[in-house]
């Protein structure tokens, strides 16, 4: 049987598009990156931090300022030299702007049957930064990024990997999905029902 999958939270980029750090904007009683790793740490039970320290997770080191796929793979060099990601282990690679996903999602991915990578596809656009990588889709993470290739899709360009629309396990709350790139962004999600306006807050 497979061991559980670690989880792996993505904290260390930057907000330029929404003109501050769209990680610490608060909704309701709790910053956007700290909703993201309640649900994500709510399933994977040993999760970390690629990035500023931002939370309570444990934090990566050598991971601030990095591109997705570079904090990634510097992730799982540590993680697996360690002995805490083993060699055939997947783990679930969370965005940390992602203040709406559930728990209940981030556990279908994680118990999606087999070890291969899922990646939901939502709006005919594909999840790589909320998704289950496979052991050895997080190996090619290493791989290119010590070869200077950087794209996150092609680490997940395997033949096994399941492009799973989340009409396939009955889940229409996209909302979930909607990352925090502008503040236009966080609004649409308010408008799909996530949030009354009236929760909202700045930091």
């Amino acid at each position: 049987m497979p061991k559980p999958c670690v989880g792996i939270l993505l904290a260390g980029g930057s907000s330029k598009r929404f003109g501050k750090d769209k990680l610490v904007q608060k909704i309701g009683d709790c910053i956007v990156v700290e909703r993201a790793a309640k649900s994500l740490s709510a399933v994977c039970h040993h999760s970390f931090e690629a990035g500023t320290g931002l939370t309570e997770l444990a934090q990566i080191p050598g991971t601030v300022k990095l591109g997705p796929l570079a904090a990634i793979a510097k992730t799982v060099e540590h993680l697996r030299s360690s002995g805490v990601l083993g060699e055939t282990q997947s783990a679930i690679v969370l965005a940390g702007d992602l203040p709406f996903i559930s728990p209940s999602t981030i556990s279908v991915l994680a118990n999606w049957p087999g070890t291969a990578s899922v990646v939901p596809v939502v709006d005919k656009r594909e999840q790589y930064l909320t998704a289950r990588w496979s052991a050895e889709a997080l190996q090619r993470s290493v791989e290119f990024r010590h070869k200077g290739l950087l794209r996150v899709r092609d680490a997940l360009d395997l033949p096994q990997t399941q492009w799973l629309s989340i009409e396939e396990w009955e889940n229409q709350a996209s909302f979930e999905f909607i990352d925090m790139d502008t503040p236009e962004d966080l609004a649409r999600a308010i408008k799909a029902g996530a949030f009354s306006v009236e929760r909202i807050t700045h930091r």
